[in-house]
Order: structure tokens, then sequence, then C-alpha cells
């Protein structure tokens, strides 16, 4: 590998996706590398935001899922692995949220795609433990995010009810 060449987990992953052939809400998803790079390389909110409001407004719009959004998370999971600001790190726990709690837009369900979130939280779910990490050792600021994000994908009830009663408990105490 030649020096200078900065590998992560999130460059690789957006590059294992065709971006231009996916649909999101305006035509493709063309922009979304670039809006994930910015993101998670934002140290400030208004930084973070401004690239997750690209995202929200292509990927997941008011809730409703496009094609892009089951990559997407993947990609965002990704970016649980690196060093994120505190910034872009609720930013992209909020976006998860949001493509996991989301519903597939009409027009993907017409094209033949109707269980985008279905597949979202599957691809989820594959990540589930970096979740209960974000729960135990991530911001107190980000607990409600991580609930919401669990409380869809973690088909263990028993598991997520002792997780968020203990995380609970700790944060009463604190």
């Amino acid at each position: 590998m030649g020096e200078g060449i900065v590998l992560s987990a999130v460059s690789i992953e957006l590059s294992r996706h065709d971006w231009g052939s996916l649909v999101a809400g305006q035509g493709t998803a063309a922009e979304v590398p670039a809006a994930v790079a910015g993101l998670v390389a934002a140290t400030t909110a208004e930084e973070a935001d401004r690239h997750t409001g690209c995202l929200v407004n292509g990927v997941v719009v008011q809730s409703n899922l496009f094609e892009a959004a089951v990559p997407l998370v993947s990609v965002l999971c990704a970016a649980l692995t690196d060093d994120l600001s505190a910034a872009a790190r609720r930013d992209v726990l909020l976006l998860i949220s949001e493509i996991v709690n989301g519903d597939t837009h009409h027009s993907e369900i017409e094209a033949g795609r109707p269980d985008l979130e279905v597949r979202a939280q599957e691809v989820a779910r594959a990540g589930l433990w970096l979740f209960y990490r974000e729960l135990l050792h991530g911001n107190p600021a980000d607990t409600e995010e991580v609930m919401d994000i669990l409380n869809v994908v973690d088909t263990d009830r028993a598991r997520f009810e002792q997780f968020r009663d203990q995380v609970k408990a700790r944060l009463r105490a604190s």
C-alpha cells in the first residue's frame, strides 16, 4: 500500500456502492458520498447539521425511505467505528434512527422495493453491539437516539429491556 493513503471503514464502505445508480428523493444518491465525508469530518454542530441535512433531504424525506437508505445504514455503522466529533456522532446516530424507524416511500413500493425499512433494520442489526457500546460508553445526550435504534433492531426483547433498565438506573444515579 502506498504511503499517505488513509483508509477508513467509511471510505471503503462508501466505495462498495454505486451511489449514482441508487434512488434518492431528488433523483439519484450521487451526492451521498460527499455528504457522508463532510459529516464524519465535521467538528462543529453547524457543520454536522449541514451535511446531515443533505442526507435527510435526499435519502429519508419526512420519514419516507428511498433505496439509498439501506446502504447508507451500513456506511453510518462503519462511521461509528471511527473517531468522530460529538456533533458528528450525534448526527450519525440520528440518521440511523430516522432510517430504521422510517417507512418506505410510496414511489419505492411502486418500483418493487416495498421493504426498505426492513432491509435497513437488518443492516443495522448486524451492528447491534455498536449500538450497545454507544449506549454504555457513549455520550449520555445520545441515549434517546440509541434506544430508539435498539428498540427497533434488537429482536431479543429481554436483552433490550435489561440494558434499557440498567442504563436508566445509571442515568438516574448520576
